[in-house]
């Protein structure tokens, strides 16, 4: 069997130590082991939250897709019939930056506060309902036999530390006395396994645990420190120790019992008989995986473009922060320097050579108002007082919103509101004029920077740009 562990560690000469958030594919092997406890700490940190990690914001993005890729890959795993094995913890719960902010006050006044939310790594990434409860402990009577071998010759390197309060399949392992559930085992129909097992120990953790228990008796070991020096010491993918330890053998050996199980398994001699066509097919095998990984990774990059082109729409329906980002995308596809302004001043901040510019955005489920253009106003006389010289208002409006583009047929810029931006030579620009901006650098290669005078050089409305039918084929 080719075996991979995911920050966890066995000690076998046969398994490919590996990363939860490493890059590189589970597809390759039979079995995968998972420690979701070790894995939170593999990306970079804040300062805890009440109490529980919080990721740190340039990492935030790479755990949520990390999660999301590993959920799709387990799930693809037990469905081609292979074996997933996850050492229970405690919920692993964390903290990240949503992105978006709260804003109250205006002017300076304005306070800004940043949105968290919090998940649990494991119960997002395992394909399957489960539920777990505090508890932990060593002693762990079996139900299934095969386990209950397998433990009775290794007890001093299981222990629990959480209790299964919901789990799929049927139970293998319970607190001892009680019917508290602490190990199940699920297979679906393509023969695919989900083992949900208690933790198994390094050796080199019992070791620590006795190195500190020699250096205090009054003090306590947490399983857990040990198992991150583990981690640390030597989980680098293809890592190999030259010493294999018994009781990992045997676990390899049980996992491998369960794919197996009313079969006679196959001698180790076998491999050295072959028939003529044999080499052939390994052969043909080799060929096809090859070309099945270029495939996947074409998919991956088609996968992309479409979720390029998805944060491209939402220009045409986004409000709020996220409306925001992509505009300030926009205008750096168009040639300015663009970033998010201070706490409580303009939206974002443009620059084109000399020249700077601010930008107010606003998503609204109907036409943009005078006071849209009077907030805009405030921006540009908070920067000439801080002493930027000439400055340029861009006022890029989101209007009607929750109405298709090509239905939008009130204006986006009523008359009134127009007379007050012209005499302060704001430049009026709506989000479809801008897609079709970008739209038109991006395929048709037209220059960019004569597409960003045209909004400098504007007072009012933008004119043209609107051809919202040319920017999309039917569906």
């Amino acid at each position: 069997m080719r075996i991979l562990t995911l920050d966890a560690y066995l000690d076998s000469p046969d398994v490919t130590n590996g990363y939860f958030r490493s890059p590189a594919t589970i597809f390759e092997y039979d079995v995968v082991f998972w420690d979701p406890a070790n894995t939170v700490e593999t990306y970079s940190r804040s300062s805890p939250y009440q109490g529980q990690p919080r990721i740190a914001d340039d990492e935030t993005t790479n755990i949520l897709q990390d999660i999301v890729r590993r959920r799709k890959e387990f799930k693809e795993f037990l469905e081609m019939g292979r074996i997933l094995a996850i050492f229970v913890a405690p919920a692993q719960k964390f903290w990240f930056d949503t992105g978006k902010r709260d804003k109250s006050g205006t002017g300076r006044n304005q306070k800004v506060t940043t949105l968290l939310d919090n998940m649990d790594i494991a119960e997002k990434a395992i394909p399957a309902p489960f539920k777990v409860a505090a508890g932990q402990g060593t002693r762990i009577t079996a139900r299934q036999p095969g386990y209950r071998s397998l433990i009775s010759g290794s007890a001093d390197r299981w222990w629990y530390r959480a209790i299964l309060e919901e789990f799929p399949g049927e139970s293998i392992a319970v607190v001892s006395g009680t019917d508290k559930c602490i190990g199940s085992i699920y297979q679906n129909d393509k023969g695919g396994i989900l083992a949900m097992l208690p933790d198994f120990q390094s050796p080199d953790l019992l070791d620590y645990e006795e190195d500190a228990e020699a250096a205090d008796g009054d003090e306590t070991t947490d399983p857990e420190e040990g198992l991150e020096r583990i981690i640390e010491a030597g989980t680098e993918v293809g890592a190999v120790e030259n010493i294999t330890d018994q009781a990992s053998l045997d676990l390899i050996a049980w996992v491998e019992s369960l794919r197996t199980k009313g079969r006679e398994p196959q001698p180790a001699w076998l491999h050295r008989y072959q028939f003529a066509e044999d080499a052939e097919t390994a052969a043909r095998i080799g060929e096809l995986e090859e070309e099945q990984t270029k495939i996947s990774k074409e998919i991956e990059k088609l996968k992309e473009r479409n979720e390029i082109s998805d944060h491209w729409k939402r220009l045409l329906y986004a409000t709020g922060d996220e409306l925001e980002a992509q505009v300030m995308a926009a205008f750096r596809v168009l040639g300015f320097d663009a970033k998010r302004g201070p706490e409580g001043r303009a939206d974002i901040m443009l620059q084109l050579d000399t020249r700077c510019a601010v930008v107010e955005v606003k998503g609204l489920n109907g036409s943009a108002a005078e006071k849209n253009a009077a907030q805009l106003e405030k921006w540009i006389s908070e920067e000439m007082l801080s002493g930027a010289g000439k400055v340029k208002g861009i006022l890029v409006i989101n209007a009607h919103r929750l109405t298709p583009p090509d239905a939008r047929s009130n204006p986006s810029f009523p008359n009134q509101m127009v007379k007050f931006s012209t005499p302060r030579e704001h430049c009026l620009v709506t989000t479809v004029q801008l897609l079709a901006m970008v739209r038109t650098v991006i395929e048709k290669q037209a220059d960019a920077s004569s597409i960003a005078e045209e909004l400098l050089n504007t007072t009012g409305t933008v004119s043209g740009w609107s051809d919202i039918v040319g920017l999309f084929t039917e569906s």
